[in-house]
């Protein structure tokens, strides 16, 4: 079957190309990383929308029940930028985000749980995991896992797992395909990626590659329900307000995920959905949120 996109042949590196300081270590496909600073104060505060800042009103893009299983996304109009240090927006989100006695009784809870789940998810899909890995090793014999420096709870950087689903030396690809973005925020997302191998796009459909992450869950570094983790580079490009999503631990789903048009949500979308939830959490709608996602990743509609 042949793939529309751009030729792995055409995206060899240009040595002459000028290369991006990383914000933190980027790991590549092989799970070496190469060290870099870490994150600074003006670079991952967490700042909110401004009630102390001349009365601002956020708007919030919701997915939104209509009617059963289909959502649908109210478009609004992008909050306003507001000049201000960056590391008091990060000090003021975190010294608002209460910790109350029943709140953090829920938060204890929540972590039970992700703990519980985890465990016995990945007892329960070994056999898939070996399956997937023995594809994937049988195929091109490189490595099996991709480990990635991402960004998850309160800036701090953690190592993400997902099994491999592009070529070897695909982050040496991508800087020749960032004209193609196809997303219009910091984040690189591009439907037809010549880079992703064929049992890549299986894996990648019903979102197996991801699957590594229940890894990450157990050890605490994130949770089953939360927003993504982002990648260094693109914090760096992230506006103040958008910085609350990092108050919670980072999960492998969230509203975005639950969204049936979600690849056409607008990168400020994103995060007022990301936002919506740190806002309005409960262990409920944890469970309504990981009950949507199996919806979703049966239906095989993974890009």
């Amino acid at each position: 079957m042949h793939m529309a996109g751009t030729p792995l042949t055409s995206l060899a590196v240009d040595s002459r190309a000028p290369q991006r300081t990383p914000l933190v270590g980027v790991a590549d496909a092989e799970g070496s990383t190469n060290a870099g600073e870490p994150l600074k104060g003006d670079d991952t505060g967490a700042g909110k929308q401004l009630e102390q800042s001349g009365g601002v009103q956020v708007a919030l893009a919701v997915c939104q029940q209509v009617s059963g299983a289909e959502l649908t996304l109210a478009a609004v109009p992008p909050a306003p930028a507001v000049a201000r240090d960056p590391v008091a927006f990060f000090e003021d989100e975190f010294r608002d985000f209460e910790l109350t006695i029943s709140r953090l009784a829920r938060l204890s809870l929540k972590r039970a749980l992700d703990v519980l789940t985890a465990g016995a998810a990945l007892l329960f899909l070994l056999p898939l995991f070996l399956v997937i890995a023995a594809a994937i090793k049988l195929t091109d014999r490189g490595p099996i896992f991709f480990v990635q420096r991402r960004v998850g709870r309160r800036g701090e950087t953690f190592r993400m797992l997902k099994f491999r689903s592009m070529v070897v030396h695909a982050e040496r690809l991508r800087p020749r395909l960032e004209i193609r973005n196809e997303s219009n925020g910091p984040v690189f997302k591009m439907k037809l990626d010549p880079r992703v191998t064929p049992i890549g796009r299986f894996i990648r459909k019903y979102s197996l590659d991801e699957l590594p992450q229940l890894i990450n869950v157990l050890v605490g570094d994130m949770s089953i329900v939360g927003p993504r983790p982002s990648l260094p580079g693109e914090v760096a490009s992230y506006e103040p307000w958008q910085y609350r999503r990092f108050a919670v631990r980072p999960g492998l789903t969230c509203y975005w995920q639950v969204c049936p048009r979600r690849y056409q949500v607008s990168f400020d979308d994103w995060m007022r959905l990301d936002l919506k939830y740190v806002d309005d959490w409960s262990l409920r709608l944890d469970l309504d949120l990981a009950l949507r996602t199996f919806g979703i990743v049966l239906g095989g509609t993974g890009e």
